[in-house]
């Protein structure tokens, strides 16, 4: 029933909607204090190499506490057209090795109880995906954008802010990116989650399921491919049964995990369809997020290759 889709989409919209409007408020107020052009030197150097503006690089260290506020300062950069779109996109696709760190924090503890050794792996290898990506992306932003001279950020003074016009600014500041964000997530979300109720995210993954790729890992391995299309935790929990029962070893668990994640990674777009079109317009936030999936996959796919013939 479509009232099953509207409750789901709520439920997500009150785990999702606190941190981000809590991060975005923050990271204003320590752009207002001064406080987040201090870390500047230490992104510098990588911004002066691909070419990309000293704010973006502020995006990156603030994506380590929020990638949702990392990608708005992003989005607010460009929506002043102080930079192009293009410079928007590479700005945008950086921010994928923060976000790994943030998954890090989140799935640290249920991999190390549910697999070990196997699980720090596979993390290990889904960090080094995000790190290598944005690797690609900074040498991408040298090769396709023009060099903006050397970046100075943190150099410059800045008037002494007190704490409670630095709040209020910061609230001023967050309120115009805030309404935005919360109004597309809603409306993205409701759509999304009707889309799951009916079942249309099920006929694609009924396919995807059903693809040439699953002849290349274990039969054993297949009920962890199915677990990923419902959560990623069913599928780790999955993993670690198989991997206790001695079914699967460690490498054949760490490759079926990668290769679920890859095979779901169209259905995890239910999320992150919201996510980006809170905070690019539309059509930006459909090229940032296609983007984003077809580097990601890519590179799994040829670390999974290289795990498949070098373990």
């Amino acid at each position: 029933m479509w009232i099953d889709g509207l409750y789901s989409a709520f439920e997500y919209l009150i785990r999702i909607i606190p941190p981000t409007v809590l991060g975005i408020i923050i990271m204003e107020f320590f752009v207002e204090k001064g406080w987040v052009y201090k870390l500047g030197f230490v992104t510098a150097p990588f911004m002066h190499f691909s070419h990309l503006r000293e704010e973006i690089g502020i995006s990156f260290l603030a994506s380590f506490g929020s990638p949702t506020a990392g990608n708005s300062m992003v989005a607010e950069l460009y929506n002043k057209k102080i930079i192009d779109k293009k410079e928007t996109i590479i700005g945008s696709l950086i921010n994928s090795f923060p976000s790994s760190v943030v998954i890090i924090r989140n799935l640290l503890p249920v991999l190390i109880i549910l697999l070990g050794t196997t699980g720090l792996i596979y993390l290990g290898v889904v960090v080094f995906v995000g790190l290598l990506k944005t690797i690609i992306t900074l040498i991408a932003g040298r090769l396709l954008l023009p060099s903006k001279g050397p970046c100075n950020v943190g150099s410059e003074k800045r008037k002494h802010v007190g704490f409670k016009e630095a709040i209020n600014n910061a609230l001023n500041a967050s309120a115009r990116p805030l309404k935005r964000i919360i109004l597309t997530m809603t409306i993205v979300s409701i759509i999304v989650y009707q889309l799951i109720d009916i079942g249309f995210f099920d006929v694609i993954s009924a396919s995807l399921n059903a693809s040439f790729i699953t002849d290349y890992i274990p039969a054993d391995g297949l009920p962890i491919i199915a677990g990923w299309f419902a959560y990623n935790i069913a599928a780790y929990t999955i993993a670690g049964n198989l991997l206790t029962t001695g079914m699967l070893t460690s490498k054949e668990i760490v490759i079926t995990l990668l290769v679920g994640r890859m095979l779901s990674s169209v259905i995890r777009m239910r999320s992150s369809l919201p996510f980006y079109m809170g905070i690019f317009k539309t059509d930006l936030a459909v090229q940032i997020m296609i983007i984003s999936l077809l580097m990601q996959n890519g590179i799994m796919l040829v670390i999974t290759v290289l795990v498949a013939l070098y373990w």
